[in-house]
């Protein structure tokens, strides 16, 4: 193969690579504003939002293989808070990410797509 016929594949394929990623930004940047706009809170995984009803339930300690200790309310009541401290913690952890992951694929796609447009459209 010729070097000229080379440089041309790297050059179109990395400008294809570009494209998709501003398209994949764009649509998790439009899901993620959509996400801030529509929720109260922004959403978690539905196993992650029924977690604190769920641990409640299954996380009792064990004193012996016979009997468990049986949890008064106000434990019960500061293992829900905890739980609910910690809901509040993943879901700005998650808006965080959401935010940082589009805004990181749109722009890498725009500098990829802006780099090679010049080696295409010469």
């Amino acid at each position: 193969m010729k070097p000229e016929t080379i440089k041309a594949i790297f050059t179109n394929v990395l400008f294809v690579i570009g494209i998709l990623l501003t398209i994949y930004g764009f649509s998790r940047g439009a899901l993620t504003l959509v996400r801030l706009a529509v929720f109260d809170k922004y959403p978690l995984q539905s196993y992650e939002e029924t977690r604190c009803e769920m641990d409640l339930y299954v996380s009792k300690p064990i004193i012996d293989d016979k009997s468990q200790v049986q949890l008064t309310a106000g434990e019960i009541e500061d293992r829900k808070n905890k739980c609910l401290i910690g809901l509040e913690s993943d879901r700005k952890n998650r808006m965080v990410e959401d935010i940082t992951g589009s805004i990181t694929a749109l722009f890498a796609g725009i500098a990829l797509a802006y780099a090679f447009r010049r080696f295409i459209f010469k």
